[in-house]
């Protein structure tokens, strides 16, 4: 049975002209195709309602009639929101499902267009069983929950993107807190009654100077019992709001969750100053201490990756679940699910003439292509068909490709794509299109740098308290967390400058060992750097000079603690 990081979740977001799907009408909508815990495409289009918009509409939504007079009507825009909801598994995800569920079901009828089958999940109704009862559950307050900037409110892309950010958010919190991993479980969860914890009053005065002592910061916390026996770890964004939230009354809360807090004698907590901080710390912690009520985060999960063998003289690709130090190979990833990975895996088999075969092939004329090289998915190296330094461009292309690079495989397949629109083979072109925005997705990191893990060497500089005004430098060596500190507007940089050197340009790099907690801890990083990629400064270790390296970090540092308005002038000025 698949986990809900294997199949594709389509977020969906519409602006009509009122509420009433039969007679009001459609004007915006929006997709936003999730998969493996990354946004991997999004469409959105305006639409002619042929009906008036009125003024209070127009002015919440920004969509006038105007806009709408030249849009494209109903019946061009549905057919390509049919087309990825024909996506094997897809799941429907909106916020108040039901307004855009039928919604999008009368237009399709009135379109004469088939209705549709797929599943249907209400980020809404998880809200209401996940968040604090005092947070409000509309889009815009959910957001603000988790610090997630709204682009465009009440527009369908801007609001379909910000729900896609904050329903993923839902899927760790119940997978880790509910031990919940298939949509066929989130289905029945959204739905079933959560009957109220019971927090007594003897158990919230207990606890009550640690709540008041709390901060508004993020960082990992730990409740302990009577004797002083540690039950539970966790981080938070914000300290004081969610060691508060267990602690209410009537608190929905997990069994296990609702269980503990009533064994709950004491609070500690450590501030990490960011959110990353607090991913990487809790997560040792736990792998550490073992609490008996983080049953579900205590596993260690296994990740996938891509391997190209590059010590051997015919490389193949194939995606395994560890990486191996004594392999020689070299590793990509790693992914949030393993139909991720394979997908990957087959899209680069299909499109690059690597061999498939296991064993170690000796080049000989008299030897019989198989069945591979008769349908050109190898240029059989095995029979001297294709050379050894031929063999290795086709490696080279795929390590290229792997990276990110402009000329890799995506110019490739959108010319199949156009040529198989061409011949009116439809269904290839669309499933070309699908691969392209996954692919663009999952490997584009704004410049041509390597995503291996073995070269995965990156700096972050990320704002850290907005209490203390300071920041967090982070050096990412072969994708761990090799240093970390927090700095103020008046820091010493030297030492920083000292690890930089350490780290990138007077290490032997050994051969790569990374235990199961290590490749966790990739997850985390990989993860949260790509949704926090527009956060922040990542600057990548990649053929730059030290020196190089460390101007751009000790630029990156003096530019955050500007504000903008000198920030503009200053850069002015240089350019000058």
């Amino acid at each position: 049975m698949n986990t809900f990081w294997d199949v594709p979740i389509i977020v969906v977001d519409v602006e009509t002209t009122g509420h009433d799907p039969v007679h009001n009408r459609v004007t915006e909508i929006a997709c936003v195709v999730l998969r493996g815990g990354e946004i991997i495409e999004t469409f959105t289009s305006l639409v002619n309602p042929h009906q008036f918009i009125p003024p209070f509409i127009a002015e919440m939504t920004g969509i006038s009639n105007a806009m709408v007079f030249n849009a494209p009507d109903p019946e061009v825009v549905f057919p390509k929101v049919l087309e990825l909801f024909a996506m094997p598994d897809a799941i429907f995800v909106a916020h108040n499902s039901q307004f855009d569920w039928k919604f999008i079901q009368e237009t399709l009828k009135r379109c004469g267009l088939p209705q549709l089958t797929n599943p249907e999940l209400c980020s809404c109704k998880l809200a209401r069983r996940l968040l604090p009862k005092n947070t409000k559950k509309n889009v815009g307050s959910v957001a603000q929950y988790f610090n997630i900037t709204i682009k465009n409110r009440h527009r369908a892309l801007g609001d379909a993107e910000a729900t896609a950010m904050f329903f993923m958010e839902f899927l760790e919190q119940i997978e880790k807190e509910y031990e919940i991993e298939t949509i066929e479980e989130v289905l029945r969860f959204q739905n079933s009654r959560i009957a109220a914890t019971k927090v007594t009053a003897t158990v919230i005065h207990r606890v009550q100077p640690f709540l008041d002592a709390l901060p508004d910061e993020a960082g990992v916390y730990k409740m302990f019992g009577s004797d002083g026996d540690l039950l539970y770890i966790g981080k938070a964004k914000s300290l004081r709001d969610r060691v508060r939230s267990y602690f209410q009354a009537g608190a929905q809360l997990p069994p296990k969750i609702g269980k503990m807090v009533r064994f709950v004698y004491s609070i500690t907590w450590v501030e990490t100053g960011s959110e990353l901080s607090a991913l990487t710390l809790e997560s040792k912690e736990i792998k550490i201490h073992k609490p008996p009520f983080n049953t579900a985060s205590k596993k260690t999960r296994r990740y996938p990756f891509l391997r190209l063998d590059v010590q051997d003289t015919f490389p193949r690709l194939e995606w395994c679940n560890t990486i191996d130090p004594e392999g020689g190979a070299e590793y990509f990833g790693p992914f949030r699910s393993g139909g991720m990975a394979r997908e990957i895996a087959e899209t680069i088999q299909k499109s690059f003439q690597l061999r498939l075969c296991r064993e170690p092939i000796v080049p000989s004329e008299s030897f019989r292509p198989c069945f591979y090289h008769q349908i050109k998915r190898c240029a059989a190296p095995c029979a001297m068909l294709q050379t050894h330094g031929e063999y290795q461009d086709e490696v080279s292309k795929v390590r290229r490709f792997l990276s990110g690079y402009s000329d890799g495989i995506i110019p490739h397949l959108e010319v199949e794509m156009m040529e198989a629109a061409e011949n009116l083979d439809f269904e290839t072109a669309i499933y070309l299109r699908n691969r392209i925005g996954e692919l663009r997705r999952l490997f584009d990191r704004g410049r041509e740098v390597s995503t291996s893990v073995n070269a995965n060497n990156v700096i972050l500089v990320i704002p850290a308290s907005e209490r203390d005004k300071t920041l967090e430098v982070f050096l990412i060596h072969r994708g761990r967390l090799n240093f970390q500190q927090t700095i103020g507007r008046k820091a010493d940089l030297s030492m920083i400058e000292n690890q930089i050197l350490t780290t990138y340009f007077t290490q032997t790099d050994e051969p790569l060992e990374y235990s199961r907690e290590e490749i966790n801890e990739i997850q985390i990083i990989t993860s949260w750097m790509y949704r926090n990629r527009d956060n922040g400064t990542f600057i990548y270790v990649e053929s730059k000079p030290d020196i190089e390296i460390i101007q751009e970090v000790t630029r990156a540092v003096r530019m955050a603690f500007v504000p903008v308005e000198e920030n503009v002038a200053q850069f002015s000025s240089e350019e000058l």
